[in-house]
């Protein structure tokens, strides 16, 4: 058994991989990879394990008794967003997850595609289709999963500004936490009244269904669904809007697989998609906690160790993806770590994934000839968001035939 007050010498030093972006983020995390399978890097002022193969990613999601969800957000989101499935495990886990998890089904999510996200998206373009030129960040990509999720929830779209602005917020505790803490006060503040005005007379709105879900004799509390939908927006609209971002980049910095795509829309839109959550996946870099003293596959592990585990790094393994820093949508896989894995595997993967497409094919649809704007390469890169853990482009540049 380790030793519990000691971790090996770091394998890196001078970047923060808590806090700090790294411009040659891949090629780092390539070079260590390439010495060993994991790494001891510095993380917030202490030594954390990063987690840097596809198969040691998958299997560190997969057990739930070694890195516990439930040890560090508490810890990390629970002042902002409260008791969320994040901080549960057991049979409270999966009571709540069953009661929550039914409209996100894959079936539920693609009948919401035509009525729906369809028209949300051209909405969006209408503002500038005209124009011939835009920031599909700032015109788009940020606002299109927010104007989704509050169409779910049956609110109003003079109200979009405000959701955008919780949404961003509530990710930064505790980067940012006086401005997590008010999002998460506003957000609360304005949803409460919504809340018991649909347990009043419900709609078909997402509230509506969760007041009225029934699991096993159990039902969703006024402080359950509360922190249910502080997760929703954050991690539904935020980490959608960064993925869709990084997989435009991708297709707009590599006109080629964008000409493929435009070939055969509906067959390749989804391989596209399936491949920008490779390339870059809008959490690269999941920080988890390792409560006890263990040797696990292979690694010594003290008590109370940061362990990070690197989507982006497996999402880039050699041992899985062939030349894994070519942008190639004929690979046709969808990689096994982008929405997380084990019991708290992402809820929202199938609605993000109809979102993701619809997006693309309404963008391309009705913006001919879509392309960079000239000398935009490096506005367009994907870059550190939310500290380290959350990338994708902060501008997309581009222009299209009128």
């Amino acid at each position: 058994m380790p030793d519990a007050t000691t971790l090996a010498d770091l394998d890196i030093d001078g970047i923060d991989f808590a806090f700090e972006d790294n411009p040659d983020l891949h090629a780092t995390l390539a070079d260590l990879r390439a010495r060993k399978p994991y790494a001891v890097v510095p993380f917030a002022g202490v030594r954390a394990i990063a987690l840097l193969t596809e198969d040691l990613v998958a299997a560190a999601f997969r057990d739930e008794k070694i890195f516990p969800a439930k040890a560090i957000y508490p810890l990390s989101t629970g002042p902002v967003l409260g008791h969320t499935l994040q901080c549960m495990t057991g049979r409270e886990h999966r009571i709540n997850k069953a009661l929550v998890s039914r409209p996100f089904r894959r079936l539920a999510t693609a009948a919401l595609a035509e009525p729906l996200i369809t028209p949300i998206a051209h909405q969006l373009v209408d503002a500038f289709a005209d124009r011939g030129e835009a920031d599909l960040v700032a015109e788009f990509t940020t606002a299109f999963p927010v104007r989704v999720i509050s169409a779910l929830l049956g609110l109003p779209d003079r109200d979009v500004t405000d959701m955008a602005r919780w949404a961003h917020d509530l990710f930064n505790f505790p980067v940012d936490a006086d401005a997590a803490m008010r999002a998460s006060r506003e957000f609360t503040e304005y949803i409460t009244p919504v809340l018991a005005e649909r347990r009043v007379n419900p709609g078909d709105d997402l509230i509506s269904t969760l007041v009225g879900e029934n699991v096993e004799g159990e039902e969703l509390g006024d402080d359950q669904i509360l922190a249910f939908l502080r997760l929703l927006f954050p991690a539904g609209a935020d980490t959608t809007h960064l993925s869709l971002g990084s997989t435009l980049s991708a297709l707009l910095t590599h006109p080629d697989q964008l000409d493929l795509v435009r070939a055969d829309p509906d067959e390749q839109i989804r391989w596209a998609i399936a491949e920008g959550l490779r390339w870059e996946p809008p959490v690269a870099m999941l920080p988890r906690f390792c409560p006890e003293a263990v040797t696990w596959e292979g690694i010594d592990i003290p008590a109370n160790t940061p362990m990070i585990f690197a989507i982006t790094a497996a999402n880039r393994d050699p041992a899985t993806y062939p030349d894994p820093d070519r942008f190639d949508i004929t690979r046709q896989v969808m990689p096994a770590t982008a929405f997380g894995g084990g019991p708290h595997a992402c809820l929202g993967n199938w609605l993000a994934l109809v979102e993701m497409q619809t997006a693309l094919a309404v963008l391309l649809e009705r913006l001919p000839g879509l392309r960079l704007r000239a000398g935009a390469e490096e506005q367009a890169r994907v870059t550190s968001m939310v500290a380290a853990a959350l990338r994708g482009p902060r501008s997309l540049p581009v222009e299209w035939d009128v």
